[in-house]
């Protein structure tokens, strides 16, 4: 165990005796060189711990240096920062302050190049108005000899201006006349074109009226033609109607003519009646509708009466030839 501490840890094992082989000595002095190597360990370790608090203040020393270092280094790089930073700002001031004088340079440009032109417009401005000056001055000349000549003849126009206020007041009204013609014109021209459009409509709307009579005249003239129909048509119906009645009057008249012939040679009554007939009275067709309903039931009662007659007269007929046979064949056997 010892070996192996001072082989881990150094030191002075060099100077350390070689370890005894023990085994044929007896315990006692085995105890001692037991006792003497524990005392070289621990001489070796004291050694050890003093090489280590050398190390360790050692150690410590330097870190305090190294700490030292660091802060003087931190400091130095507070400082260097700062420095940056006061640069970068010095630096953006100078170029914010360049980029300000910069643009008021060019804006003062601007107005400079602005002003020149300005300068050179009135230049030319002010020679426009020199030479209108010299154009004008002969009809200055020429007002003053007027005002000179009319001060002559009369007192109305003293003054230049007032020749020239009369002259404005004289265009001012001749270009409200002027005005006043252009809207006549334009009015009147708007009126025409109005009494055209209303002559249009109007002659439209007659030709319409026309159109519509036209149609309304044809239309009268079919109704015409239709009523003319329907009045040949009713008196087609009347005449057809005459036909009938005279048709029903003849066979009312042949029926009860018929009757009176059956009754006048007939023998005995069949059946008795409930009212007495009469002859003679011809039946009367051309009254209303109920005379003829009722002309109607009495030829219908005729006609059952004729029918009866009729039985009656086959009846007889056959009874007449049945005793005719029946006596024709007594006179055979």
């Amino acid at each position: 165990m010892s070996n192996e501490f001072l082989s881990t840890y150094g030191g002075r094992n060099k100077n350390l005796p070689q370890t005894l082989t023990l085994d044929h000595v007896s315990p006692a002095t085995r105890l001692l060189e037991k006792r003497r190597q524990m005392f070289e360990v621990q001489e070796a370790l004291d050694a050890q711990k003093e090489e280590f608090a050398r190390r360790e203040d050692a150690f410590r020393r330097r870190e305090e240096a190294l700490r030292k270092k660091d802060l003087e280094l931190q400091e130095s790089l507070i400082k260097f920062n700062k420095f940056l930073q006061e640069n970068e700002s010095k630096r953006n001031r100078a170029i914010k302050r360049a980029a300000d004088e910069k643009k008021q340079r060019e804006m003062k440009e601007t107005e400079i190049t602005k002003l020149t032109r300005q300068y050179h417009e009135k230049m030319l401005e002010e020679k426009a108005l020199k030479e209108q000056v010299l154009k004008n001055e002969k009809y200055q000349k020429f007002l003053m000899d007027v005002v000179e000549f009319v001060q002559g003849t009369s007192e109305d126009f003293p003054e230049v201006q007032d020749l020239l206020n009369r002259y404005n007041t004289l265009r001012v009204a001749n270009e409200d006349l002027n005005k006043r013609q252009t809207n006549h014109d334009v009015e009147n021209e708007e009126k025409r074109q109005q009494f055209a459009q209303f002559t249009k409509e109007r002659a439209n709307e007659v030709l319409n009226r026309n159109n519509e009579i036209a149609t309304l005249q044809k239309n009268l003239e079919g109704h015409a033609m239709a009523t003319l129909q329907a009045q040949y048509n009713v008196d087609s119906s009347i005449s057809n109607m005459s036909d009938k009645v005279l048709q029903l009057g003849q066979m009312l008249a042949s029926i009860e003519n018929l009757l009176e012939r059956f009754e006048t040679q007939a023998k005995h009554m069949k059946r008795n009646k409930d009212t007495p007939k009469t002859f003679g009275d011809k039946a009367d067709v051309s009254g209303s509708a109920e005379d003829l309903e009722r002309e109607g039931k009495r030829a219908h009662e005729h006609l059952e009466d004729i029918a009866i007659y009729m039985i009656d007269y086959s009846s007889i007929v056959r009874e007449w030839e049945a005793e005719i046979t029946a006596g024709t064949q007594k006179q055979d056997f």
